[in-house]
């Protein structure tokens, strides 16, 4: 059996770390955000995402939400965010009261791009989230210089990108603000909820500070209606003991894909695109198939691991009934196509070479 992720090779090693995070917690009373464990990873994180701030925060959803409400994104705005992409993505925008107005992806590198944008951008557009799919980097020069020629801020959601580059610098130091998910497995997982915004603008940083800690300046001074959506402090310890190692990891994720791509090459599988100025982190190994079904029926035969994200589109889900007419054309093949394979660091080489094998037959 060839298991679809597998945790144990990146946290056996580091059981002796984890004890004395707990240890730490314990002794020391540090259990929640205002103890020193959560500043130091944040000052730890926007070192590693090369901004000047980071604020922990208890989920990524968390961080998408509280940038979103420090922007001022209130009911009748509209923020545009890709269909092709978790559905959190789109809550965060619909739990300030905003509307999500969902556009289509390229169909190469799977993201949002400016041509796709642009005729949905009016005055009611007050953000734009830009979603780095499967740790694949958003093209983003265009839509941020475009973007912001408009006034219109740009959020990237990095939940599933830490460490991704692009032009030569990190995801999460490319636009206003950045939002990262550390739900276990993620490149960077906590082993529990966790969630993080990284950005260099100041005045945003203290109003997301507030907003995550009951709105609170002072104990019980309140300066206006917050939330509690405070990063754990054990959790905090946590990613500081796996950060150091997130460069390693990465690295060999993209030297599997490379395995996975040389065995796929002669096939008619198409893996995902990235551009040439950047590097994915590829927090999952996609490609797009012909027949899915018949795929998913050899892999459940073999005991290989597989998931589908996503088996709906944004504007096809329940929760957004106003939408389902919508015409996304690439989005929508995408959910019919799409497969994600065995990753994980540790993964051997002739297991990569196995899952390629029965693709082959298929």
């Amino acid at each position: 059996m060839i298991p679809f992720v597998d945790l144990e090779y990146i946290h056996t090693p580091l059981q002796a770390d984890f004890r004395k995070v707990q240890e730490t917690c314990i002794n020391t009373s540090d259990f929640v955000t205002t103890g020193q464990m959560v500043k130091n990873f944040e000052n730890a994180f926007a070192q590693y995402c090369e901004v000047k701030y980071c604020v922990g925060v208890s989920s990524g959803t968390a961080a998408l939400f509280l940038t979103l409400k420090a922007m001022g994104i209130q009911e009748g705005d509209e923020v545009i965010v890709p269909s092709h992409t978790f559905i959190a993505t789109a809550m965060a925008v619909s739990h300030c009261g905003a509307k999500p107005v969902f556009v289509d992806v390229d169909s190469e590198t799977w993201n949002i791009r400016w041509s796709d944008i642009q005729p949905k951008v009016n005055e009611k557009t007050k953000a734009i989230i830009a979603v780095h799919i499967y740790g694949n980097p958003v093209d983003l020069e265009e839509i941020v210089t475009n973007a912001h020629a408009l006034s219109i801020p740009v959020i990237e959601d990095a939940c599933q990108a830490h460490g991704a580059i692009y032009q030569g610098k990190k995801v999460g130091s490319l636009a206003d603000a950045a939002c990262f998910s550390f739900y276990p497995s993620k490149n960077l997982g906590a082993l529990g909820e966790g969630g993080a915004i990284t950005t260099n603008n100041e005045e945003l940083t203290q109003k997301i500070l507030k907003l995550r800690n009951y709105g609170r300046s002072d104990k019980y001074k309140h300066d206006f209606v917050g939330y509690n959506l405070r990063l754990q402090a054990i959790q905090a310890g946590f990613l500081s003991v796996k950060l150091p190692f997130l460069d390693g990891w990465n690295q060999e994720r993209r030297r599997l894909v490379s395995v996975y791509r040389h065995f796929l090459k002669d096939t008619d599988y198409q893996l995902q695109k990235v551009v040439t100025n950047a590097q994915s982190v590829y927090h999952l190994c996609v490609i797009k198939c012909k027949n899915r079904e018949n795929v998913i029926q050899h892999f459940t035969k073999n005991e290989i691991g597989f998931g589908v994200h996503y088996p709906l589109t944004c504007h096809q889900q329940p929760a957004y009934p106003d939408d389902f007419n919508l015409s996304l054309q690439i989005s929508e093949h995408l959910t019919q196509s799409v497969i994600s394979l065995p990753l994980y660091v540790g993964l051997k080489d002739e297991q990569v070479e196995r899952v390629c094998r029965i693709l082959q037959k298929v």
